[in-house]
């Protein structure tokens, strides 16, 4: 499951501003709006990594969000004076856009939103979507070992070996060896050593 950020507002021009910023500033996140609370519960199977949550919203709600305190940020319609809450995160939204950008450098997560950290993210979830044959199979490419190495290793046909090597690109959306390598390296299915 692809990491993204949900934004719970019920004023749509606010979130469809606040949405373009966001893809525009970190363009490998998908945003996902919402305009009640009930919507974004009921879209709960996505993996979300940040939550803009409007002002009006979160204090109706505030429960929901407190364990979520260090992933969430409170949209406010102007000065955040108004509504400091220690420990949350407060950003106007009614600023213009380069002061939006402004804002949204300065949140102190923003490095975890990086491509290199959500790609790391990403390949650690698509690696956990292979089954255990998948994942032994991908160890053996990654060592280079070809179809007909793999399918004596394994003690299956040549057939299932090809079958499970293409269910693998599939699923990881690639045919490089290297970009196989380096996903497996990285979700810590094989040890650099190991190569």
């Amino acid at each position: 499951m692809d990491p993204c950020f949900a934004i719970i507002d019920r004023n749509t021009l606010s979130y469809m501003a606040l949405r373009h910023v966001l893809q525009d500033m970190f363009r490998h996140i998908d945003v996902f709006p919402y305009n009640s609370i009930e919507e974004f519960i009921r879209d709960s199977n996505r993996h979300f990594v940040h939550f803009f949550v409007s002002s009006e919203i979160f204090f109706s709600h505030a429960d929901e969000f407190e364990t979520l305190k260090d992933r969430t940020t409170i949209l406010s319609a102007g000065p955040a004076a108004n509504i400091r809450m220690a420990g949350w995160r407060i950003m106007d939204v009614s600023v213009p856009e380069d002061k939006l950008l402004k804002q949204l450098e300065h949140l102190p997560d923003t490095g975890r939103y990086t491509k290199e950290h959500i790609d790391r993210i990403a390949t650690e979830n698509s690696i956990q979507r292979l089954s255990n044959r998948e994942k032994d199979v991908l160890r053996l490419i990654v060592k280079g070992h070809i179809n007909k190495e793999i399918a004596d290793e394994l003690g299956i046909s040549l057939a299932t070996a090809i079958f499970h090597r293409n269910n693998i690109c599939d699923k990881l959306h690639t045919r490089s060896v290297g970009k196989l390598t380096v996903m497996a390296v990285l979700s810590g299915l094989v040890e650099l050593n190991e190569i």
